[in-house]
């Protein structure tokens, strides 16, 4: 065989161990959260079968809907998330208008992706003020 035959086979062996190992990380890192999250289950069973109520921390928003009680809404944080998503999109749309209709990928790149970069600013805004108790409930 040839030098460079053998180079490819190699380099191709060597990124099938990588996927194929990185495939099986993945597998035992499921099957480990799986395992957590079902003895958390059955101690929240083991809880209730002995008449205790579960501790909140585990799961605030289902134990404050359990107890009655409804979480608030950052309306803003809401707001800037939507407007966010609805950017980004409408910055991938133009990306893809000058890069494939009009042709010209370089200007794509910089239109596109300047207004893609304003709608995660804006998304992240949204993220980042979501905890933030001076707007719950606001309009």
């Amino acid at each position: 065989m040839q030098h460079w035959v053998i180079e490819r086979v190699m380099i191709m062996a060597v990124f099938a161990a990588l996927v194929l190992g990185g495939m099986a990380l993945i597998a035992v890192m499921l099957r480990g959260r799986q395992r957590i999250r079902e003895l958390a289950i059955q101690q929240r069973i083991a809880l209730i079968e002995k008449g205790l109520v579960p501790s909140p921390e585990a799961d605030p928003a289902r134990f404050e809907t359990l107890v009655g009680r409804k979480r608030t809404v950052n309306s803003r944080a809401a707001r800037y998330r939507s407007a966010g998503v609805f950017i980004m999109a409408f910055g991938c749309a133009i990306f893809l208008l000058l890069c494939f209709a009009a042709g010209i990928p370089e200007v794509a790149f910089g239109v596109g992706g300047g207004i893609v970069v304003l709608g995660a600013g804006a998304f992240i805004n949204g993220v980042l003020s979501a905890g933030d108790p001076s707007d719950v409930g606001n309009t």
